[in-house]
C-alpha cells in the first residue's frame, strides 16, 4: 500500500492524464470511479492502480472490496483533497482506479457472436451508456462502433453503462471502409437491420433472423447510406403527434428488446 499526499506525484499525473481521450488510446488504460462500477468490474477486468480516500479506507464495509482489489493492483491511499481535485464526478464516492482496457479478438470476433449492434457516429455519451447497457441487458452479444462515436471509456459513458461495458465486447473506432466490409461479407451469414425513420415496414411487423445486425444511426443525421444501402431489411418505429424520431438509445432499446422476445416466448 501507498500513500499519497503530494499532487506532484507521478500517479497521480498517470491517473489525470488518462481523462483525455488520446492518453486512453496511448496507453491503453481508463479510469473508473465510484464504488458501484468498480465493484462491477472487480470480477474480470484488469486492474492497474487503485486509489482511495483514508475515509473509504477504514471504512468496514469496503474491506471485502479492498481484500480483493489488492489482490489485483496496488493500493494508492490519496489525501482526500488530492483525490476530489482528480475525480470527474462530484462525488466519486472514494474509490477510483486505472483498468486495462479489455482486449478481444477482432479476428475471430463475428465468429462468436450470433447479435451484434453497429452504431453509426452516436455521439452523446449518455445515450453511448445507455445502448451498452440495454444490449448487454437485452442479450446481444457485441457492439461495433464506428469511428466518429463517441469513446467508450469516457466518464458520462461509463458511468451511464452501470458496469455494463464489462458484460459484452466492443470494438470501437471502426472506420467506414471496414464497416462496409464487414456488412458486405457478413450479409448471407447475418441478416442486416437498418432502423430509418423512411423505412415502409414497422419493426414489429418483421419476422428477424436468428443472426442479426441491427444499425443505428447518428443522433441528428441517421445512418451513413453507404451503410443503409447494405441493409437486407429497415424498419421503422411509429411516431404519433408530430415527433420526427426517438432518442437513439430509445430507439435501439425498442429494437433490442423486439428482436430478444423469441427467446422469451414458448
Amino acid at each position: 500500500m501507498n500513500r499519497i499526499s503530494s499532487p506532484n506525484n507521478s500517479k497521480i499525473k498517470y491517473l489525470n492524464k488518462l481523462y483525455r481521450s488520446r492518453a486512453r488510446r496511448k496507453e491503453g488504460c481508463f479510469v473508473l470511479e465510484g464504488k458501484r462500477l468498480i465493484e462491477a468490474a472487480a470480477g474480470g477486468a484488469d486492474f492497474e492502480e487503485i486509489f482511495v480516500t483514508p475515509a473509504f479506507f477504514r471504512q468496514k464495509e469496503n474491506k471485502n472490496l479492498l481484500d480483493i482489489l489488492q489482490k489485483k493492483a496496488v493500493l494508492n491511499v490519496v489525501d482526500e483533497d488530492i483525490f476530489n481535485q482528480s475525480a470527474d464526478t462530484v462525488n466519486p464516492q472514494g474509490i477510483m482506479a486505472v483498468v486495462k482496457e479489455t482486449e478481444f479478438d477482432k479476428s475471430t470476433f463475428l465468429k462468436k457472436v450470433k447479435r451484434i449492434l453497429l452504431l453509426d457516429r452516436i455521439q452523446d455519451p449518455g445515450n453511448m451508456g445507455t445502448i451498452i447497457r440495454t444490449a448487454a441487458a437485452s442479450g446481444f452479444d457485441g457492439i461495433i462502433a464506428a469511428k466518429g462515436s463517441v469513446d467508450i471509456y469516457n466518464q458520462k459513458v461509463l458511468r451511464a453503462t452501470m458496469g455494463a461495458i464489462f458484460s459484452l465486447p466492443i470494438w470501437q473506432k471502426v472506420d467506414r471502409k471496414r464497416i462496409i466490409d464487414i456488412l458486405k461479407s457478413k450479409s448471407d451469414e447475418f441478416e442486416i437491420i437498418a432502423a430509418d425513420v423512411n423505412a415502409e415496414e414497422y419493426y414489429f411487423q418483421h419476422s428477424y433472423k436468428d443472426k442479426v445486425i441491427v444499425l443505428i444511426g447518428n443522433e441528428a443525421n441517421g445512418l451513413d447510406k453507404n451503410y443503409l444501402e447494405l441493409a437486407s431489411a429497415e424498419v421503422k418505429i411509429p411516431l404519433a403527434a408530430d415527433i420526427e424520431s426517438l432518442n437513439a438509445a430509445v430507439a435501439a432499446a425498442i429494437l433490442c428488446y423486439e428482436i430478444a422476445k423469441k427467446d422469451y416466448i414458448i
